[in-house]
């Protein structure tokens, strides 16, 4: 897996692309799981064709399902030396107080981790905390990162802020009201 992120970052590094790792392999980069699924890549909305196009010819594309509550505007599936790689432009999701949406931009990449001398733009755990919450059997990965947050420290409270000003559950907003305390 990590083989076929850096190739993906060769690829994309030298271009204006604004991208980040997310989901699982984030998680284990943070070591809050030792074996993640799959490489989510989030982007930009402005650049998701862009990076589509480059990853495309690299692997073979797959079939995507659009399903509730997913509203992310751009979505496609791609499988490159046995890894599933799932790519987000605009992620978004529907829950019971609206629908809450998930904008990459380039203050949303906080953080870079060197893998085989290929520099990989990291996502915020903040952000993914509030997406765990929101989809559906993902809650468990949510507590994980809600832990790590505790015993660490909230890096991005910023990302917080920024969440409760969208719809969200109660439940979740009180969650993230007592971290950000």
């Amino acid at each position: 897996m990590l083989e076929t992120l850096t190739i993906i970052g060769k690829s994309l590094n030298d271009r204006e692309i604004t991208w980040g790792i997310g989901g699982s392999l984030l998680l284990s980069f943070h070591q809050l799981i030792t074996n993640p699924n799959d490489i989510d890549i989030l982007v930009d909305e402005n650049h998701a064709n862009q990076l589509n196009e480059i990853i495309a010819p690299m692997g073979e594309s797959k079939k995507v399902l659009h399903s509730d509550p997913f509203r992310t505007n751009y979505f496609t599936k791609h499988r490159m030396n046995n890894t599933d790689i799932d790519i987000m432009g605009g992620f978004a999701i529907q829950h019971s107080e609206g629908i809450y949406k998930l904008s990459l931009n380039k203050e949303s990449i906080v953080a870079h981790i060197n893998i085989n001398g290929v520099e990989i733009p990291l996502c915020s755990l903040e952000d993914w905390y509030i997406l765990y919450w929101l989809i559906p059997g993902k809650q468990e990965k949510a507590v994980l990162i809600e832990n790590y947050l505790r015993t660490n420290g909230v890096k991005h409270s910023w990302m917080l802020e920024e969440a409760l000003k969208q719809q969200l559950p109660y439940e979740v907003k009180e969650r993230v009201k007592k971290l950000l305390n």
